[in-house]
Parts: C-alpha cells; structure tokens; sequence
C-alpha cells in the first residue's frame, strides 16, 4: 500500500516549490477525529485526508466521505492523493473539497485562498506495481473477501477453488499481510480492516479487471421484456450483478443498466428470444472469474456492490451503501 507518509511529504515539498509558499505544515489530527490531519498554508488550516488515488470507481463513496466530514468540522477540507482524475479534480472543489496532488497540481477554493496548478506531471500510484491488486491478485482477493474462513485455508485449497498459482497466492498473502489487511498469528491467519480492503478491492477490480471480462453488450427485444425483465430465467451458469442483482435482493433500486456474469456460451442466453445483440446495449454479459458449485440468481453481493461502486451514478452509490448496512 502506498504509504501517506509518502505523499504528504511530496505534497509540502511541491506545494513550497512551485508557490514559494514556506508556511506549509502538516500534523497528524487528534484521534477522536474524523480526518487524520491538519494542512495548514500560509495561516489556513484545512481539516485534511490522504488516498492514494481519486478515480471514477472510488470518486462517489470520497464524496460521500468529505460530506460528513463536513458536517463535523468548522475547517476547510482538503483531500491529497497521488493521482486524481480530471473529473475529480474538479468536481471535488465544487463540493467545497480542496485537492492536491504529490506532483503539485492543486485547485484550493478556501477564501481568500484560490490556488490553482496545473501541467505538472502526476506521479502514478505506487500501491499498483504490487502483486495483490492485479487480475490474478484481485481474484485471490475476491476470494479471500467471500468467507471469512477463506483466508485460514492452506495455499493448495485456495488454488484448486480459485484456479490461481500458488505462486500468486503465496505473494498477495504476504503483501496483504505487510499492509493492514491480514494478520498471522499461531492459531492461524485471520483477515481484518475488510471493509477497507473490499473498497480498495473494488476500486481496482473496475479499473483493472471487469473492463477485460467483458464478452457482448446486448438489449432486451421490446419494451415487454425491459419490463419483465427479472422473469426472464438465466441459462445455468449465468447471474445477475449491478443494479439487477441489487434489486433482487432488497428490491430498493430499479434498474436502468444490467449486468450478467456468466460461465456459459452467450447464445444460450439469445436462446430465451428475450435479449438480442446490440452495441451499447442496456445489458453487458461478463465472463465469470470465480468458482462455485451453485446456481444461485444473482452473483454474490460484494461483486454487487463493486458493481454499483463503478458505475459513479449516486443512486447505485445509495443502493451500494444499504448492502453494507444490511450485511454483505
């Protein structure tokens, strides 16, 4: 994992570089707060937090985040990162959220502060060069968040039911464990911090791994069978994620987008003359990437969750947040 130690240090020293600004102080905040420190820049204290990087897959739960933060504090906020995206970078002041990148970029919005640097080039996230978050490590991962059991079984376990090599295994075992996310001990290894670690997960996993699973894009035939759409009886191996899957489990969020994974030949699901080829169509048939003895209607809730996490529209967010809420 990237250390925050890291970027706070490249975030002073860019900042006094390119704004012969010397009064740049960061501290750790107190415990009982919310935020882990305080930014201060030439007498204004920003009530501060550190990510390694702003993107589309994690840009609504931040969000989400600093508004709370909000609601806490008198003080300006202000979140740093490695790396924020183009829409982040701007969106994120119009929340009233100042950012600043390592590299130096920054759009602060606190007056009578305004700063605003740009064309500085970002620096790339170092947690991404590790083992655990690339396809096979997201897999390993997926697996190890399913059951909490997964992560006490022996390496040989894990690659029959994951299909990974154990050389893999053994790697993201011990990069998770030199993180914060797996603890080792006599009487076993026992994974903590998982919530953090599912949003880090799914983060990745629609970055880097769900845009690879992608087989066809297809559409209902008509407007009866957009519908009825949750009457429709999937071929055996294929299930419902995204928003279709979240409304059949609480039946909160009415779906406008559709995702189905699957472990068998799309054109069995043309078979039930319900759904019909189409480029951008409403629906996205997935290769399904994990293993399982069931034939269950919808794809296991933390891939729902992650789901809806990527898709940046605020009502999947909402919907995602009621998953955690209700026990995922």
């Amino acid at each position: 994992m990237v250390r925050e130690e890291e970027i706070i240090n490249d975030v002073v020293y860019n900042l006094r570089r390119l704004t012969n600004l010397e009064d740049i102080v960061f501290k750790a905040a107190e415990q009982s707060k919310s935020y882990g420190y305080n930014l201060t820049i030439n007498g204004v204290t920003f009530a501060c937090d550190v990510r390694p990087q702003v993107n589309k897959a994690n840009y609504n739960l931040i969000v989400q985040h600093m508004r709370s933060l909000k609601e806490q504090t008198d003080k300006p906020l202000m979140l740093v990162a490695n790396h924020f995206s183009p829409e982040s970078f701007d969106g994120l002041p119009e929340e009233g959220v100042s950012v600043v990148e390592s590299s130096g970029n920054c759009n602060i919005v606190a007056a009578p502060m305004f700063i605003r640097i740009s064309g500085q080039k970002a620096m790339l996230p170092k947690e991404a060069k590790g083992k655990a978050f690339n396809e096979a490590g997201l897999k390993v991962i997926f697996y190890l968040l399913l059951d909490e059991i997964n992560i006490n079984k022996p390496y040989r376990t894990i690659h029959e039911e994951t299909g990974v090599s154990l050389g893999t295994i053994k790697n993201v075992i011990e990069e998770l464990g030199r993180g914060k996310f797996v603890l080792t001990t006599e009487n076993g290894r026992f994974l903590k911090n998982r919530k953090e670690l599912l949003d880090v997960w799914q983060t990745h996993y629609n970055q880097s791994l769900k845009p690879k699973l992608l087989l066809k894009e297809m559409e209902f035939v008509d407007a009866d069978c957009r519908r009825d759409w949750n009457k429709i009886i999937l071929p055996d191996g294929m299930c419902w994620g995204g928003e279709g899957g979240a409304f059949l489990i609480d039946r909160y969020l009415m779906p406008e987008l559709f995702d189905i994974y699957t472990e068998t030949p799309s054109v069995k699901l043309m078979m039930t003359k319900k759904v019909k080829f189409q480029e951008k169509g409403r629906i996205k048939l997935y290769q399904k990437f994990w293993k399982d003895n069931t034939y269950e209607k919808t794809a296991p809730k933390i891939l729902i969750y992650a789901d809806l996490m990527g898709s940046g529209n605020s009502r999947c967010i909402e919907a995602a947040q009621r998953l955690i809420e209700n026990g995922i």
